[in-house]
């Protein structure tokens, strides 16, 4: 099984993980621009187990198995970096390379499941490293795992996530247009347009969520994915938006047909808007 260990460095103008026959050189980590309050300065170094060969059609399932190692609450942002890291380096140059801002085959996943599920983890697990999260690829009815070993009070009841971002065709196109224009100028209050679809999105997601049996003791995350991009706003005053207040209508709309939840969670990398906890007796 591959395995992968991470390190932190502080005060180096770049981050750098080592791969198998690649250890002379030095792989990049994208900036993502998570969390860079907090661990802007943090510099993880990979450490890879099994030998690399360079060629991404055969080390792609090693990469696969990493991301589908246990990782615990408080490492969780690290090793969504590391998978993402691997991908760069070792797509680079090939026809499965990145896209950028457009994203497709693993590199949506960690940007939609595994990312999500770390700022999941910070917020609400209180980046606990007694609570152990695998994620998992392919169809089954949970997107990860969780074992909370943390004693007394403090223990949760989630069993398995299952997480869902709030996006549709529009933001497909508007990644498109970022693709080939790289800024983009829109006229109108477009907070308050794109926080109103947002809301839309969300009781779709729930009804669709709704429908299909999921393990019993499994969170559904819905992660809003505001941040995806970074907007700026000249003129007037737009209207300022609820989204707390909007999204927990929405959730208490909705709350009969979510008892196949143990909770469910709306939130953003900066907060958790609302939750819905289940009583079973």
């Amino acid at each position: 099984m591959a395995t992968c260990h991470v390190t932190q460095r502080r005060n180096r103008p770049e981050a750098a993980a080592r791969l198998g026959p690649l250890n002379d050189q030095l792989l990049p980590v994208q900036s993502t621009g998570q969390f860079e309050d907090r661990k802007k300065m943090l510099i993880p170094v990979v450490q890879v187990n099994p030998t690399f060969t360079g060629d991404w059609k055969a080390d792609k399932h090693i990469v696969k198995e990493i991301a589908e190692s246990p990782m615990t609450a408080q490492t969780a942002y690290e090793h969504a970096q590391v998978v993402m890291t691997l991908f760069n380096r070792l797509t680079y140059g090939t026809p499965s390379a990145p896209d950028y801002p457009m994203r497709s085959g693993l590199v949506r996943k960690v940007y939609d499941e595994l990312f999500p599920i770390a700022y999941f983890a910070k917020l609400y697990f209180s980046e606990s490293s007694e609570v152990v999260i695998c994620w998992h690829d392919g169809n089954q009815q949970f997107d990860a795992t969780v074992k909370d070993e943390r004693p007394g009070p403090g223990e949760s009841r989630i069993n398995y996530l299952e997480v869902t971002t709030l996006q549709n065709g529009e933001d497909a196109h508007l990644l498109s247009r970022m693709a080939k224009e790289n800024t983009i100028c829109i006229e109108g209050d477009q907070d308050q347009f794109n926080y109103l679809r947002k809301v839309d999105l969300l009781k779709v997601a729930l009804k669709k969520k709704a429908a299909i049996k999921y393990p019993p003791q499994t969170a559904l995350l819905v992660y809003t994915d505001e941040d995806r991009i970074q907007r700026f706003s000249f003129g007037k005053d737009f209207r300022k938006v609820d989204r707390k207040g909007s999204f927990a209508a929405a959730l208490e709309e909705m709350q009969d047909f979510l008892t196949g939840f143990s909770a469910v969670f709306v939130y953003s990398k900066h907060e958790i808007y609302c939750s819905l906890t289940m009583h079973i007796e």
